[in-house]
């Protein structure tokens, strides 16, 4: 978790990280407002050579995994995300609060089923907070990784991996 001291965040290591808006408000309703947090993950990959290797955009919050190879760019990193998203955003809509975040948190992930609970944690959330409906609706969507993930790795074991992380209601089992 992130602390008020400067965290020392150790080179060539993993990393989940999350944020989510003021009050879970939802300031990213439309796609047109998640294509911002999309746009500034991808700068993470473009500006600072940082691979993306899972994330989810969600109305009020989004999560992002990836490889950080230097770990004294975490700051630049965390500028990059939630100032560049508040800045993109207030540019183009009004905010209704002063704030715009609220909480953050940044954990290193430390085993292989640490990474794999990550994961199918991360490219099932739209799916856990009911912004889709079915699996196939996630794949199709932009603001998950998951259709990737399904890609690389195969449907069913993507499948099987959100499963193994996000309870759901007995419908999914039917898609």
């Amino acid at each position: 978790m992130e602390s008020h001291e400067n965290p020392i965040w150790p080179d060539n290591s993993i990393y989940f990280l999350t944020d989510s808006t003021f009050i879970h408000f939802p300031y990213f309703r439309t796609d047109e407002q998640k294509y911002i947090v999309l746009e500034q993950i991808k700068k993470l990959n473009k500006k600072l050579g940082i691979p993306i290797a899972a994330y989810s955009i969600a109305i009020n919050h989004y999560h992002i995994k990836f490889f950080l190879k230097n770990g004294a760019d975490m700051p630049e990193i965390k500028q990059l995300l939630r100032g560049g998203i508040s800045y993109e955003y207030r540019s183009r809509y009004p905010v209704k609060y002063k704030e715009m975040w609220q909480t953050r948190r940044i954990l290193m992930v430390r085993s292989v089923e640490a990474d794999r609970k990550v994961t199918g944690y991360i490219i099932g959330n739209l799916l856990k907070h009911k912004e889709v409906s079915t699996f196939e609706e996630l794949k199709n969507n932009p603001f998950s990784s998951y259709g990737y993930m399904a890609d690389k790795y195969g449907e069913d074991e993507m499948r099987r991996l959100v499963y193994s992380v996000i309870e759901g209601d007995e419908s999914w089992e039917t898609f």
